[in-house]
């Protein structure tokens, strides 16, 4: 990994093993990166709820997922279902 005296060694002139160092870090960064954009893009899947509870257990559930989805929104990630 690369660390702050490598980037100042880099800067001061110092660059007989850094480049490839770098290099590598900068690799494994780029792949990290790619992977967590791939998470970013999954869209959430939450459970179903009925459109027409049968008692207050189920509307407070399904307000409450109603509700999960809203955060998720807002937040600026896809819930499944959303087109």
């Amino acid at each position: 990994m690369i660390n702050d005296s490598y980037l100042q060694r880099l800067a001061a002139g110092d660059n007989s093993d850094l480049t490839a160092e770098l290099a590598q870090a900068l690799l494994a960064t780029r792949h990290e990166i790619a992977a967590l954009k791939q998470q970013l893009e999954a869209r959430v899947k939450l459970p179903y709820t009925s459109a027409s509870p049968a008692c207050d257990i189920e509307a407070g559930y399904a307000a409450g997922v109603q509700d999960s989805k809203e955060a998720i929104r807002r937040a600026g990630f896809m819930v499944e279902g959303d087109e």
